[in-house]
């Protein structure tokens, strides 16, 4: 008869234990959610060419953290500064573009996910760089926040940023910075 050793099953068991249990925590102990950002610190996103993306803005303060799971920089860059979530995406147009048909869009984007929705009447906004678009509030349940758009003739891009009305109102201030420091380099074939 053959004798039978559970020890060795028993070493693997502990090392997938470890595995799937241990590793979320070594990562969130290390930082793996976020990069904090130094005040000043420039952020583009786009498709790369000659070493730029096409699209910038500028964090104003400190407290902001780059999410590194949820940034892909040819696409989109999101920041948090506590419980707000801020979001740079690039939109890149199949057709002509404008701020107002962006603004439409993007209502339309916020309504699916049934959370929060754009406000009625956004107001004109430029940016330090003489770009303009659009910008109104974004409101939902339990939050509170603004959304931009801008377009180019080439591309556009939309910022919102929310969160729990009051941790929104104390860095509304720094979103609006940032939505104001939004510069697209256009053109951009």
């Amino acid at each position: 008869m053959t004798r039978v050793r559970w020890w060795g099953t028993g070493v693997v068991a502990l090392v997938l234990l470890i595995l799937c249990a241990g590793l979320p925590l070594v990562n969130e102990a290390l930082g793996d959610r976020g990069a904090p950002l130094a005040p000043g610190t420039v952020l583009s996103a786009g498709t790369e060419r000659d070493g730029a993306r096409p699209v910038t803005f500028v964090v104003p303060s400190a407290g902001w953290v780059l999410s590194k799971a949820d940034t892909s920089l040819t696409s989109s860059v999101e920041l948090f500064s506590g419980d707000v979530v801020f979001n740079l995406n690039v939109v890149v147009p199949l057709g002509p573009l404008d701020a107002r048909r962006l603004w439409d869009g993007l209502g339309r984007i916020v309504a699916v996910g049934g959370q929060t929705r754009l406000g009625a009447g956004p107001a004109p906004i430029t940016t330090a760089h003489g770009l303009t678009g659009l910008t109104g509030r974004l409101m939902g349940r339990d939050r509170a926040g603004m959304a931009t758009v801008f377009a180019t003739d080439t591309l556009g891009a939309t910022v919102t940023a929310a969160g729990p009305p009051r941790a929104f109102r104390e860095v509304a201030a720094e979103v609006e910075a940032m939505a104001r420091s939004v510069r697209i380099t256009a053109p951009w074939p």
